[in-house]
């Protein structure tokens, strides 16, 4: 996959999954919400599928996608936070960062 089919796939995932959250809000503070959320319709299948898709398209072995998504919250930052394998601290500061972290074997 290049880089532009990647930043294309990932910003469309992103944007899905603000949705999905969204929607899993209202139905959170809904006084009707009986403790269902978007989980039990089955959107987080497809979420970890599309996830898995893009790693095996990526061939991203050390899980920088899954990183970006859950653990920096799908935020970039302007702060060198990576290190590599030589302990060179690397940025994150937009899509491109990321790709080039991924196919950096």
């Amino acid at each position: 996959m290049n880089k532009q089919q990647f930043i294309k796939h990932l910003k469309e995932l992103i944007r899905i999954k603000k949705e999905a959250e969204r929607v899993d809000e209202v139905i959170r503070k809904s006084p009707l919400n009986d403790n269902i959320s978007t989980m039990a319709f089955g959107s987080c299948y497809y979420e970890d599928l599309i996830l898995k898709i893009l790693e095996d398209a990526m061939e991203d072995e050390n899980g920088w996608i899954v990183y970006f998504i859950y653990d920096r919250n799908m935020k970039f930052t302007k702060k060198n936070i990576i290190n590599d394998k030589n302990g060179k601290n690397l940025p994150l500061r937009n899509f491109d960062d990321l790709y080039n972290l991924i196919i950096k074997k």
